[in-house]
């Protein structure tokens, strides 16, 4: 402990066991330079009971439980933020296509963000709401645990990362501003950004001018936002598995991809086969069963084999049957190669052996 708040604290005892008042002590510090932060910390100390003696109330104190529940709380926070902000930029990146980037939809890569973003919001925000939840219902139980030192500088350390984000934000904002590239789809993630971390830093300001106010016997605040905040993450959610036509599709979608990798794969081994036998392969069964041919000539799921034929010289067919659509421009997975666009159902695909 300080000299400084050592002096403090025997002033307040030896003014209180005077029979001087709390009104009269923070009178007599703040005229002394003492601010009133530390003044009310001072007298806070002691409660306003009747008694010969001053009584000191019980003091906020760091045990490990307290510990591991606020770092619980405050990282459950943080995943809950940046994923709902990662989802909320692939939703405006749907709706919104930059003119300029190939592809535009939620393919493997995208995807694989969404579901990421998704599945880390329906994991994380319970556990964060429960915790809150638990940790507002012990604050209620022994007001003193507000001033928790590790609840303390955690808020400050989230506050301090909120305020670095909006001023990230607003200064690429004008910056894109002064170079004309200010568009729609930019201004809306903006927004985004600003919305979640200006509502993170406005609850946590607010909560501790709450305690500053009044104390350790404050009121916890949030339990509308809390609300308001799962009500968004589920529609987000919702709009997230609408737009990537939820698990089905994207398992159908692996499985075409799968069926697009085995016809790639047989693509480079009648190459090769032709290379060293100056022929193509009768079928696929005589193509598999080279020597150290690894090979998948049957469908994943149906187990019937790929259909193939070949043509005069090094012209030849394969066949796959897919469940899903990508032959439209605009429905173009990310990373999937023009020249295995296809409908639904059976389709085939022209070939000629190669150098």
């Amino acid at each position: 402990m300080a000299a400084g708040s050592q002096e403090l604290e025997s002033f307040v005892r030896e003014a209180m066991l005077r029979g001087q008042s709390k009104g009269a002590i923070s009178q007599a510090l703040t005229a002394a330079g003492w601010s009133a932060e530390q003044t009310r910390g001072a007298l806070d100390a002691y409660a306003d009971v009747e008694f010969p003696v001053p009584v000191p109330r019980p003091r906020a104190s760091l045990s490990a439980r307290e510990a591991f529940l606020y770092l619980v709380l405050f990282a459950t926070l943080y995943s809950v933020a940046w994923s709902l902000g990662s989802l909320l930029f692939d939703l405006i990146n749907r709706m919104w296509p930059d003119p300029a980037q190939a592809y535009q939809v939620f393919g493997d890569y995208l995807g694989s963000g969404v579901r990421w973003s998704v599945s880390t919001m329906i994991i994380a925000f319970p556990v964060f709401a429960f915790v809150s939840a638990y940790l507002a219902r012990e604050v209620a139980l022994h007001p003193i645990k507000r001033l928790s030192p590790v609840r303390r500088w955690l808020t400050y350390l989230t506050l301090f990362v909120a305020a670095t984000v909006l001023i990230g934000d607003m200064t690429a904002l004008v910056y894109n501003l002064l170079g004309g590239e200010l568009t729609l789809r930019f201004v809306f993630k903006v927004l985004v950004v600003a919305a979640i971390a200006g509502t993170v830093f406005l609850y946590y300001l607010r909560d501790l001018r709450r305690e500053e106010v009044e104390g350790a016997g404050g009121k916890p605040v949030g339990r509308g936002l809390l609300i308001a905040t799962a009500a968004i993450i589920v529609a987000t959610v919702v709009a997230a598995i609408a737009t990537t036509g939820g698990p089905a599709a994207q398992r159908a979608m692996r499985l075409d991809q799968r069926r697009v990798e085995d016809l790639t794969r047989i693509g480079y081994a009648v190459t090769h086969y032709y290379n060293q036998h100056q022929r193509l392969p009768s079928d696929l069964r005589t193509l598999a069963a080279q020597p150290g041919m690894k090979l998948s000539i049957v469908d994943p799921v149906t187990r019937a084999p790929y259909g193939y034929q070949a043509g005069e010289g090094k012209q030849y067919r394969v066949c796959a049957s897919f469940t899903t659509d990508t032959a439209q421009a605009e429905d173009t997975r990310y990373g999937l190669n023009d020249d295995w666009l296809h409908d639904v159902g059976e389709q085939c695909f022209e070939r000629e052996v190669k150098p």
